[in-house]
């Protein structure tokens, strides 16, 4: 059993990663991206293809050694057993006959991002969550529940609120922004109405283009602009007080945070105002950086099924 194969997968909306060790400790035998296998994203029927796909290219590296293998694979919307039954489904009609085990993407994240199965992992970004490890072993979680319902502290919402001041400032509800004109720059539209093309006429919510004026509005914020830090310090109270639920949920109050997703890792400032605000209601929480990225998340979850 010592030489068993570990298959780590991290399975996202724009690719899908993944690695083979046989030991923690030991060489990477294996890393490699393909396509993309967030269901969500592709359909069930777009799985197989992906999946068929990284199964020939690890038969060919290792042949028979791939039947006795953990594959663990991490993918986003993992959280009732129909997720988890369709992406094994589709690995095993891709080949795979190996024992399988399929998480949620954060779960991988928090155990990559602290080293082991412990603490608490944040992921802000367009699809916001905070995960720990409760007293009873088990994972916790508070938010990620999209857009509509929540995605505190994310891309999507900042870009949304900062669309809405500037169609306030349209009405003459609110005084003028610093960064409206550089919003209609950025979407490429002459007046403000014109935002009702972009968000209305599309069958699905364009989270991501909404999202992707983010830069815009933590620069306004950085440069003094009232608007845009009602809308930044606003949304950052909403994670910490995910983080307060987090600590409810995990029976502690001290316990180390790893932060992930591209508003903290890129914005110095946003992350700072971040550490400033839970300082004050939990104090002996340590916001640190990943220790290792969430598809080796995957091989420590299964390095402990050998």
């Amino acid at each position: 059993m010592g030489n068993r194969l570990i298959i780590g997968m991290d399975g996202g909306g724009t690719k899908t990663r993944v690695m083979v060790k046989e030991r923690l400790d030991g060489e990477i035998l294996f890393d490699q991206n393909f396509g993309m296998s967030n269901y969500n994203n592709i359909g069930v029927d777009g799985l197989r293809p992906v999946f068929c796909e990284i199964y020939e290219v690890l038969v060919s590296c290792f042949e028979e050694r791939l039947q006795d293998a953990i594959l663990v694979l991490g993918s986003a919307g993992v959280d009732r057993p129909k997720d988890i039954d369709i992406y094994l489904s589709a690995l095993k009609e891709s080949g795979f006959t190996c024992q399988l085990e399929v998480v949620n993407d954060a779960e991988i994240a928090l155990v990559g991002g602290n080293g082991d199965r412990k603490d608490a992992l944040m992921i802000a970004g367009t699809g916001s969550i905070v995960m720990g490890i409760g007293s009873n072993g088990k994972i916790v979680r508070s938010g990620g529940w999209g857009g509509l319902i929540s995605d505190e502290g994310s891309g999507f919402q900042i870009g949304r609120h900062a669309i809405a001041a500037v169609m306030q400032e349209y009405d003459k509800v609110i005084a003028s922004t610093s960064f409206t004109e550089k919003l209609l720059d950025h979407f490429q539209l002459a007046s403000p109405e014109d935002f009702m093309d972009l968000l209305y006429l599309d069958d699905t919510l364009p989270v991501d283009k909404i999202a992707s004026c983010t830069p815009i509005i933590l620069e306004a914020w950085a440069k003094g602009d009232e608007v845009a830090r009602t809308i930044v310090e606003g949304e950052l109270e909403k994670l910490v007080r995910l983080v307060v639920g987090i600590s409810r949920q995990m029976g502690s109050e001290k316990f180390r945070l790893s932060v992930a997703g591209s508003l903290l890792t890129k914005s110095t400032d946003y992350l700072a105002m971040l550490k400033e605000k839970l300082k004050v209601v939990l104090p002996q929480v340590e916001i640190s950086a990943p220790l290792y990225d969430p598809v080796f998340g995957a091989i420590i979850i299964g390095a402990q099924f050998k």
